[in-house]
């Protein structure tokens, strides 16, 4: 377990996440997945995420449609850097919080060349099996 330090790009929020690259990572095949370019770390207890700065900054994707999810995408508003998703999903063992990995300041390549990725198939609201095709993600 390590403690990352986190920021968007014009430094308005930062937060620090305690997880492992190493533990593995998800890429996912949902349509907002997909436009987002997103890839995450989920933290293995929620509460290893601390917001140290940027709170007014934050702004919440709206919800494209009422799928009864309670999921939160956050990004700042004043750059527009995706940093963290949190919700409580049972399908997902219930509450948790997954930080974008491109959010990550102190993250070495090196770390991010070997972290594993699951590549989830959240096309069919089916995250943990792995997505049919991968190479358009």
């Amino acid at each position: 377990m390590k403690t990352y330090h986190a920021s968007c790009f014009c430094g308005a929020v930062r937060f620090e996440a305690d997880g492992d690259l190493a533990d593995g990572t998800m890429r996912c095949n949902c349509r907002f997945c997909r436009k987002m370019r997103y890839w995450e770390m989920r933290l293995p207890d929620p509460a290893g995420f601390r917001l140290l700065a940027g709170r007014d900054a934050l702004v919440e994707t709206p919800r494209a449609q009422d799928d009864g999810l309670q999921m939160h995408h956050w990004f700042c508003g004043r750059c527009g850097t995706r940093l963290w998703t949190d919700g409580d999903i049972p399908e997902m063992g219930g509450r948790f919080l997954q930080v974008c990995v491109a959010a990550l300041d102190d993250a070495g390549q090196d770390e991010l060349i070997v972290a594993p990725i699951h590549w989830a198939d959240g096309a069919r609201d089916d995250w943990w099996q792995p997505a049919p095709e991968t190479r358009h993600l």
